[in-house]
């Protein structure tokens, strides 16, 4: 049921997009985004969620309310999670979450709550998710523009006897080097390259390591008319040998995205 609600939203914002979604709400605006996504691996936090290293389908709405309160964006997201091969149906996945917002100026505030639900597993593994975000802009001093990330999210379970309560935390890098504009580029399109780094404090049985992961990530965006492509590899590094069997993963997906 919870998986045909969201491709009915969709569908919804697909057919009377245009009509309704995208008129204002008396002076505030609305934004709306219907994303595609395909990934050759579900990799979460540099873990490989479907063992097989199978890939996935992940559908999200997005509304987003800019300037909602004082001068603070407020945002609410459906995602989901469906593996294209069986053997995974249990990790069939929807996060429900919301989000606020403030740009400063040379820095951004974020913190936001998530549920995430797991249908197909009666609610045992369901978890609430509470998180928030620095993110630095530019990094002084430096020749090139590069930002940092900090990021930090405490679990807690939805369900008693369900999972253990815990933080994940990062930090990153990343940085845009702008493309020229030819026949197969556009104007003011750029690759982005990041990097972030996962920690944990034993959470969901895991081992506690204040570094068990790096993500490398390249990606670009394509836009034509309201519609945006976005194509990305990533390698991931793994340092436990409880993750992933000890083994790196290299994986990429696309994003297909229409914005009301």
């Amino acid at each position: 049921m919870k998986t045909k609600l969201l491709v009915l939203l969709q569908l919804l914002a697909i057919l009377f997009g245009s009509n309704v979604f995208a008129l204002e709400m008396g002076n505030q605006k609305v934004n709306i985004t219907v994303t595609q996504s395909y990934v050759s691996r579900y990799i979460w936090r540099g873990m490989d969620l479907y063992s097989d290293d199978d890939s996935a389908y992940q559908p999200s709405l997005d509304v987003s309310l800019p300037k909602a309160f004082k001068n603070t964006d407020i945002s609410f997201n459906v995602w989901g999670s469906f593996p294209t091969s069986s053997g995974h149906e249990i990790a069939t996945e929807l996060d429900y979450s919301i989000k606020a917002a403030h740009d400063f100026e040379v820095f951004n505030l974020s913190t936001g709550y998530i549920y995430i639900d797991y249908p197909k597993a009666n609610n045992f593994l369901d978890i609430n998710e509470y998180w928030g975000s620095f993110s630095l802009f530019k990094i002084p001093v430096l020749p090139i523009d590069i930002s940092l990330n900090l990021f930090a999210a405490y679990e807690t379970e939805a369900t008693k006897g369900g999972s253990e309560n815990g933080w994940y935390y990062s930090w990153g890098f990343g940085t845009k080097m702008p493309l020229p504009k030819s026949y197969v580029t556009q104007e003011g399109q750029a690759i982005s390259f990041g990097i972030t780094n996962w920690g944990n404090d034993g959470v969901a049985g895991l081992k506690p390591s204040s570094l068990y992961a790096t993500d490398f990530s390249l990606l670009t965006s394509y836009t034509i008319k309201r519609f945006t492509f976005t194509p990305a590899f990533h390698y991931v590094a793994n340092y436990n040998d409880d993750i992933n069997n000890g083994d790196s993963e290299v994986w990429g997906g696309i994003d297909i995205s229409y914005s009301f």
